[in-house]
């Protein structure tokens, strides 16, 4: 980082319910496409699209995420939202990192499919004046179909689909991942071997 840029930080939240390796890609591919810094993890207390859905204790979903990324110098996890508890709300965890490291240049990455619900979200506006919304898409999805269902006026809509990065195709899902441990299969590939090992000490998600 040179002295005069400001420091690039990408910020990844998410239920990681556990965090698999489709999630570590993504966040790969976002280090080196925006060329961050840092990428931090941010796994929600209470996602606000999931409400009412049980999620493995928050102490479980953080150590799994540390587990999965301490080898990489680039992955930091923070567990604000966990230690805020409540519905998790993205503007008031961005406010707290542009608090927290100031003159920063933040970067919020996103799943493209959450574009047509953005307009939803608490304070959107100050959120997108606050960081880089920055919407990653999967190799099957199409741009102009999300594009069609965008509820944003403008210029918001035209430059969050500007800022589109394409990310490697790994077909996991975490739901795919606690089905398989409830039915007794193996993960194996699909975590790291790390949060494989912890999910069977603590009998996660059998």
């Amino acid at each position: 980082m040179s002295e005069n840029k400001p420091e690039q930080i990408g910020v990844f939240g998410g239920s990681f319910d556990p965090v698999h390796t489709g999630h570590l890609a993504i966040a790969q591919d976002a280090v080196e496409q925006l060329e961050l810094d840092r990428l931090i993890f941010v796994p929600a207390a209470v996602p606000p699209h999931k409400q009412g859905h049980t999620l493995a204790e928050g102490r479980h979903r953080f150590e799994m995420l540390q587990l999965a990324t301490e080898a990489n110098l680039s992955f930091e996890v923070s567990d604000m939202e966990l230690q805020r508890g409540g519905v998790s709300y993205t503007f008031d965890t961005m406010t707290q990192i542009q608090f927290e490291h100031p003159g920063a240049a933040l970067f919020f990455i996103v799943g493209l499919d959450s574009l047509t619900i953005l307009h939803s979200w608490r304070n959107i506006e100050q959120l997108l004046e606050l960081c880089t919304v920055v919407p990653f898409a999967r190799g099957g999805e199409n741009p102009a179909r999300i594009a069609e269902q965008i509820q944003l006026a403008e210029p918001w809509k035209t430059r969050l689909l500007k800022r589109l990065i394409r990310i490697h195709e790994i077909e996991i899902s975490a739901s795919e991942i606690r089905i398989r441990l409830a039915e007794g299969l193996s993960i194996r590939y699909l975590v790291p071997p790390e949060v494989e090992m912890y999910i069977a000490e603590h009998g996660l998600y059998g």
